[in-house]
């Protein structure tokens, strides 16, 4: 299974509704997340980078979502930005906090 397939499940067992998955680039993928009532982008990148959390934060910005988490599957730290961020390795544990709490 692929990191977007293992991203996708942990959503879906979650309970939480992914809308949408959209192909930023090579590597980063944008899932739209209807969870509990909110709107929420969590994209997936290989390999993180700082504009991944000024996309996020822009998106959150513009009202197109409540609020936005990165999720990383390399092995490095990803640059520190205002986006929460998960390795890949904790999404079961994302996918559970937005399926029991709003959303910061």
């Amino acid at each position: 299974m692929n990191d977007k397939q293992l991203v996708h499940e942990a959503i879906a067992r979650s309970g939480c509704k992914c809308t949408a998955i959209v192909a930023e680039r090579p590597g980063v993928f944008d899932f739209a997340v209807n969870a509990a009532g909110n709107e929420i982008v969590v994209r997936l990148a290989s390999n993180a980078a700082a504009s991944d959390h000024s996309q996020l934060a822009t998106m959150v910005t513009q009202g197109d979502f409540t609020c936005a988490f990165l999720v990383h599957s390399d092995e490095h730290s990803p640059p520190a930005g205002d986006i929460p961020t998960y390795p890949l390795s904790r999404i079961d544990e994302l996918a559970a906090l937005l399926a029991k709490e709003s959303p910061p």
